[in-house]
């Protein structure tokens, strides 16, 4: 019910400022300009109301305001977060037949949005296009590079990158750090880390929130919890109020160390100082508890969040489908009953997977439809799912199944260069993005 309320809120909020600007369109003597077209724009933009924003660009047009260059980077940015990317590369295409010169904004926008799904080489064009079209990197610019090469695994180019940044006189602010650090800490690399969080602080530069979180992660993963605790207390003397995240780390690192009693120790502090659980750290609690078989605490934990107003996310489903799957015992039931509880599409679309007709398309249809229903879903969650399905189908006997979600998933961009025929019978697979199981 929360829930409900919330979107038609938003909704609400999306019409009126809709009905004000036409209201306004109306009154005599006022005529909209670029400004308030493009601010509708981006009203529009984040609650992803596509139609409406392009039906305002041709009324746009036809009062003579032609879209600027901010007016198509906030749509650029709208597609983006949306993952509507190649509509994001249309309006970049149309943008310069209408003679509307990209600026670095524009680029640094195709360069974040691509890299963030996973289509490196595409950013990687789009940073070279840039300083083709003379406009040279910022501190942003560089910032998201150095994040693009280090997600691909191009740990050596991301660091040489943030060096070239540095000789080029272009000062790296808090952000830079906190995503060369968090690269580091990412490819388990704890000591560099750590070297480099030293650096920054003195270079002068004092650690955030951010900063203390990713410290807290590469204090937990290295095993030193009472460490990442000792960092806790370090941020609250700064007078850094410890958010929801924060809570939700100390959460994770205790839970995945497999002390369920301190995980949940830290969620009970968390409530107590009136923060308000995210998914995220309720996911990180239920893994807790289902990597112990403690299924009437992740039933309750999952009960309280539809209280909360949450929805359990794709990731949870994910969880509890891989323990369900890996389950041979007595608690296999239990399992089912929680993944019915969460009442996540992914459930309805596993119960409602048809048997493999004779060439599978009716699988792959299914699919299709539910994947579609997904879009706006982060590739990574996507791709975690398909595992866990691909893996649950396989496992149960239903092989032909199995590969043609697969199948409809590899086509959908769920894995990205997952595989590759270089000749006959030789086939390269990326285990970067496919579990053992699925591979």
């Amino acid at each position: 019910m929360h829930i409900k309320q919330t979107k038609s809120l938003s909704s609400f909020k999306i019409t009126v400022a809709l009905g004000f600007f036409y209201w306004l369109k109306q009154q005599p003597g006022f005529k909209h300009d670029d400004h308030t077209y493009t601010t509708m724009v981006g009203i529009l933009g984040r609650a992803k109301q596509f139609r409406a924003i392009n039906k305002l660009l041709d009324q746009m047009v036809k009062d003579g305001c032609q879209p600027n260059v901010v007016t198509y980077n906030r749509l650029i940015h709208s597609y983006g977060r949306a993952n509507y990317l190649n509509e994001a590369v249309n309006v970049f295409n149309q943008m310069q037949k209408a003679g509307c010169k990209p600026d670095r904004v524009t680029y640094c926008t195709l360069i974040d949005i691509h890299a963030k799904a996973g289509f490196l080489d595409f950013a990687m064009e789009m940073y070279q296009r840039m300083q083709a079209a003379g406009l040279s990197p910022d501190t942003f610019t560089y910032s998201v590079m150095i994040n693009c090469l280090g997600k691909a695994g191009h740990l050596a180019a991301s660091h040489k990158l943030f060096c070239e940044m540095v000789e080029q006189g272009c000062v790296p602010n808090l952000v830079t750090y906190n995503i060369i650090i968090a690269l580091q800490a990412k490819a388990r690399n704890y000591q560099s880390a750590l070297k480099l969080y030293r650096d920054m602080q003195s270079a002068g530069f004092e650690p955030d929130k951010v900063t203390y979180s990713i410290v807290m992660e590469v204090l937990g993963h290295c095993g030193y919890l009472d460490e990442a605790e000792a960092v806790f207390s370090e941020m609250k003397r700064k007078n850094w109020v410890p958010d929801e995240p924060v809570y939700g780390l100390l959460v994770d690192l205790w839970g995945k160390a497999g002390n369920v009693e301190k995980a949940w120790e830290w969620y009970q502090t968390m409530l107590h100082t009136g923060l308000r659980p995210n998914v995220p750290t309720c996911n990180s609690l239920l893994s807790a508890f289902l990597r112990v078989h403690r299924l009437a605490e992740a039933y309750n934990l999952l009960q309280s969040m539809l209280n909360l107003g949450l929805s359990p996310s794709l990731q949870a489903y994910t969880l509890l489908l891989s323990c369900c799957t890996g389950a041979h015992s007595p608690y296999d039931m239990g399992y089912i009953v929680i993944m019915a509880v969460t009442g996540h599409p992914a459930h309805v679309f596993l119960l409602s997977l048809p048997s493999a007709g004779p060439d599978g398309q009716n699988v792959r249809d299914h699919a299709s439809k539910f994947l579609d229903l997904m879009h706006s879903e982060d590739r990574e969650s996507k791709r975690g799912l398909i595992d866990a399905v691909v893996d649950f189908l396989h496992k149960s006997g239903l092989k032909e199944e199995a590969g043609s979600v697969w199948e409809v998933a590899a086509q959908k961009n769920v894995y990205p260069d997952a595989v590759k025929e270089k000749s006959s019978c030789y086939w390269l697979i990326n285990l970067h993005v496919m579990s053992d199981g699925t591979v």
